[in-house]
């Protein structure tokens, strides 16, 4: 069946809501420049989440066959919040089985789970004692982790509109 709905918005200002992982990682390396080290964290942690999800949705939308960890990943985004990020098993596994990709074989894993915890030790600790290295190696390890995603789904999915 033909989804009728799919450029609706094409022409209107919800197009604008697109990817636009690189304007918040610019945004981050301007609060840190300005002093402000743990939103830049918090917002460079985000663009991550969300170039995930994005990415993920896009993968399921293209399977034609989807493994039980997918169908369970589905399923659970459908009635939870759910955090997109590679810490929690389901989107790893789920990734795994549409990309026959494992993310913590990348170089960047050890220092992307760092910059994991430096976001939750500021957004659920309310520590703020994160300064501009830190900072910038959290940005620096989210941009890493979004060109990945952008390659696999390049590489293993090319087809898909991003």
């Amino acid at each position: 069946m033909h989804d009728t709905t799919a450029n609706i918005y094409a022409n209107t200002p919800v197009a604008l809501l697109g990817p636009k992982w690189d304007e918040l990682l610019a945004e981050a390396r301007l609060l840190s420049s300005a002093g402000q080290h743990a939103i830049a964290i918090i917002i460079a942690a985000a663009a991550g989440e969300w170039a995930t999800e994005f990415v993920l949705e896009k993968l399921m939308d293209a399977a034609k066959d989807h493994s039980k960890s997918v169908r369970d990943l589905m399923d659970m985004s459908e009635r939870l919040l759910v955090t997109w990020s590679f810490e929690g098993d389901r989107v790893q596994e789920a990734f795994h089985d549409l990309t026959g990709e494992n993310p913590e074989r990348q170089s960047w894993w050890e220092d992307w789970l760092w910059s994991r915890q430096q976001r939750h030790d500021i957004a659920h600790r309310g520590v703020l004692t994160a300064n501009a290295a830190a900072a910038t190696k959290c940005i620096d390890v989210s941009a890493l982790h979004i060109a990945y995603l952008t390659e696999v789904v390049n590489r293993r999915a090319p087809f898909i509109p991003q």
